[in-house]
């Protein structure tokens, strides 16, 4: 077996995990080549050969992640998520059990699933449009602001940093959203447009009750003109049903769609996957990517019962 291990080396608190996955995972006559993202190492360099391998692993947090698997979009090489960054988004919802042991013997059973991505496109400040893959959230607004803030101490004190970021933001600025999606054009007022391609959060919590990465559907929310404890309920139901199938999400307003536009006044900023985007455009789109991606799977993943 060939496999590439892509990994970020200062992912989060895991990071040094992979050398024991690289040890448990490999056996006589196999070659296993590891590269570091950073230092002129960027994701298109690491993945440049990846359809020669028998699998690839990708190993850091979920920027990382995101940024790997968007090179990886559609070679349907086998690619196995190892979990080293903060919080690792992504790899909770494939459901994959966590031991290194677990995730070696996965690796070499290469059973797949295939899983769709989330393509977000924006323009930048000179007009023209860019764009990148994502695999949990992107959005606008409150999701963004708590990112931006917790940048810069997420990867000395963890998860914390972004309950800190939302404490510190009481009261949320209000933006006017006009969202287009399947010829219907909304015009909502909220603190944040989040556009979906996984569903749980922190704490198990299930962001998009319907959402599901295999359904060829975007899930988009926006959260009502409230400030932080106003929000209240919304936690509480999300807290007494983590899944989101009984009390459903107060004070969001959701939908689905294959593509949505979306246009922010004022601007409030972007993200993905916890990623920064360098644009104050207010304007911005995302579509989905269907069934892009061949996960690895092990037989706790709710993928394997697709």
């Amino acid at each position: 077996m060939r496999c590439l291990i892509i990994h970020n080396l200062a992912s989060g608190p895991r990071s040094d995990e992979i050398f024991a996955f690289e040890h448990a995972l490999a056996a006589a006559g196999d070659e296993v080549v590891m590269r570091f993202i950073g230092q002129g190492m960027e994701a298109e360099d690491a993945t440049r050969d990846a359809r020669s391998f028998d699998r690839v692993v990708v190993s850091g947090g979920d920027g990382t992640v995101a940024n790997v698997l968007d090179c990886l979009r559609d070679t349907h090489v086998p690619v196995l998520v190892f979990p080293s960054g903060t919080a690792n988004l992504f790899f909770n919802n494939i459901g994959n059990g966590s031991e290194i042991a677990a995730l070696a013997a996965a690796c070499r059973a290469g059973r797949t699933a295939q899983v769709d991505m989330g393509e977000l496109f924006w323009q930048d400040e000179s007009g023209a449009t860019q764009r990148h893959g994502f695999t949990i959230i992107a959005g606008s607004g409150f999701d963004a602001t708590i990112m931006k803030k917790a940048a810069p101490a997420k990867r000395d004190i963890g998860e914390i940093a972004y309950f800190l970021s939302a404490l510190s933001t009481l009261e949320p600025e209000v933006a006017h959203f006009s969202i287009e999606h399947d010829g219907v054009v909304e015009e909502l007022d909220g603190i944040s447009c989040m556009i979906g391609n996984t569903a749980v959060i922190q704490n198990g919590i299930n962001l998009f009750p319907d959402c599901r990465m295999n359904d060829g559907l975007l899930d988009i929310a926006v959260i009502e003109p409230v400030g932080l404890v106003q929000l209240l309920p919304t936690a509480l139901a999300a807290v007494i049903d983590p899944a989101g199938k009984n009390l459903g999400r107060p004070q969001l307003k959701m939908f689905q769609a294959r593509e949505v536009m979306v246009r922010c006044s004022p601007s409030l900023g972007m993200q993905f996957d916890g990623e920064l985007v360098d644009s104050a455009s207010g304007v911005f789109g995302a579509r989905v990517l269907p069934r892009c991606l061949d996960l690895i799977v092990d037989e706790f993943s709710p993928l394997t019962r697709a």
